[in-house]
């Protein structure tokens, strides 16, 4: 991309806001999705449009389908750029603690399921507790993600939960997060199904998984967002933008390292040689 003010073209980050007058330019099979403010789509820039020089917004422009949310997700994707470089990760020891995933913080649509990381040869003990104490107890788990099981005393909205994980050797690790209540719930699912792949033929899915977990990210729905984020990524390892939202995420719950790998891979991603 070439800045307006600007006379040399440089590689764009992941989630760079444009105004008008710079230049987008895609070679060989790469291609660009440019998305409007305004809830007014996205335009694709490959190498039969380039370059392309952005334009100032049409006076009186109609907007696309629910504009007040996409306009709110555009501004939060916005916010969501960062200066990228490569952080030196230490060598990890043989013996590592055990390490809660998620939920680590925040806020869940219905019961967890508990994701944590550590030795495969291990075994795990998971502990939920609430504001009376100890809830529901699981020992000898293999490392694997744990639903909440049905026959477990039922979960209250609106309340305050801490999940203890331990493996011989190691001090118990932590996470911690709250069911929302459904009068809150319904909402949150009614913007999620707009913001549906298949009702938004003009926006590139993985544009619409960006605006999903940029959403579930506003809510503090965390553990939402980076399964929305996880599946894209297994399906387009090579997006940057995903690695770089997913990178937020981990940020934002204290997994400093995991979000370090992920800014890193973005990084890698915007500068490596086709």
């Amino acid at each position: 991309m070439k800045p307006a003010a600007e006379a040399e073209w440089k590689t764009p980050l992941p989630l760079l806001s444009l105004r008008p007058g710079d230049q987008i330019r895609a070679t060989r099979n790469a291609t660009v999705v440019l998305m409007f403010t305004g809830g007014q789509g996205t335009l694709t820039v490959s190498a039969g449009n380039s370059p392309y020089t952005v334009q100032a917004p049409a006076a009186g422009a109609a907007p696309g389908k629910t504009p007040e949310l996409l306009a709110n997700l555009s501004r939060v994707l916005m916010g969501k750029k960062k200066e990228l470089s490569y952080v030196p990760l230490a060598v990890r020891s043989v013996k590592q603690p055990p390490l809660p995933l998620s939920p680590r913080d925040g806020k869940l649509l219905g019961p967890p399921a508990l994701e944590w990381a550590g030795s495969d040869r291990a075994r795990y003990t998971v502990r939920l507790f609430g504001p009376q104490g100890l809830v529901w107890e699981q020992a000898n788990l293999p490392r694997a993600p744990l639903p909440y099981p049905a026959s477990a005393p039922q979960l209250r909205p609106g309340v305050f939960y801490r999940w203890e994980l331990e493996t011989r050797g190691f001090p118990a690790q932590q996470g911690q997060f709250t069911i929302l209540p459904p009068a809150e719930i319904a909402p949150i699912r009614q913007a999620l199904a707009t913001l549906d792949p298949a009702g938004m033929p003009n926006f590139p899915k993985n544009t619409v998984t960006l605006m999903r977990a940029g959403f579930l990210f506003e809510q503090e729905l965390y553990a939402e967002a980076r399964n929305e984020l996880q599946a894209a990524i297994a399906a387009d390892p090579d997006e940057p933008s995903l690695h770089l939202m997913l990178g937020h995420v981990y940020e934002r719950t204290g997994l400093t390292a995991l979000a370090a790998e992920e800014f890193d891979e973005a990084q890698f991603l915007v500068t490596r040689t086709p």
